[in-house]
């Protein structure tokens, strides 16, 4: 092996002074301002976060209200509603079918049961603004909620569409 020659030295220049210091006022704002944008997603994500749950919680209640006044309908009229109109206009002039306790089964028994413990929301303002129902054809079939493209509570549009689905197929049933 050949010893490396002193004369021939690879190393960088010396910084000067001038140079040390824009290197350091450059560490510090790159420092500054990364932190600035890291504090600023923490909190942009934050709150959006926080919107997103409460909007998720409306929805779901009026998901829960709707599934259970169209229960309700079934009740006094032995069919499921098949058109919106006709559903919005039987639960305005009948309030208080939405009150009477239900017959044990995979659906909950009575309103607060169905709400979670939360306040009921307005059916007609529900079907009309987030809760898009598809109404079947004939009064047999089960008819089946959705959001408009609103968030809802992980597993809500299933369990309260379950609980429509076994409602209607446990009525199906008794009837034969």
């Amino acid at each position: 092996m050949t010893q490396a020659d002193p004369d021939m030295s690879n190393d960088m220049p010396a910084l000067t002074a001038a140079h040390m210091k824009k290197q350091i006022l450059f560490r510090r704002w790159f420092a500054v301002i990364f932190s600035s944008f890291t504090v600023t997603a923490f909190y942009f994500g934050w709150f959006v976060t926080r919107n997103v749950r409460g909007e998720a919680k409306q929805t779901d209640i009026q998901l829960r209200s709707v599934a259970w006044a169209i229960m309700s309908y079934s009740v006094a009229n032995n069919a499921m509603p098949t058109s919106q109109e006709e559903f919005v206009k039987f639960i305005s002039a009948h309030p208080q079918c939405l009150s009477a306790t239900r017959r044990a089964g995979e659906w909950p028994a009575t309103q607060e049961a169905a709400q979670a413990g939360v306040v009921p929301a307005d059916i007609s303002a529900a079907v009309a603004g987030r809760i898009e129902v598809i109404w079947p054809p004939t009064g047999n079939l089960t008819p089946v909620l959705q959001v408009r493209g609103r968030p809802s509570g992980v597993g809500t549009i299933e369990q309260v569409n379950g609980w429509l689905q076994n409602w209607n197929h446990d009525a199906a049933t008794a009837a034969q």
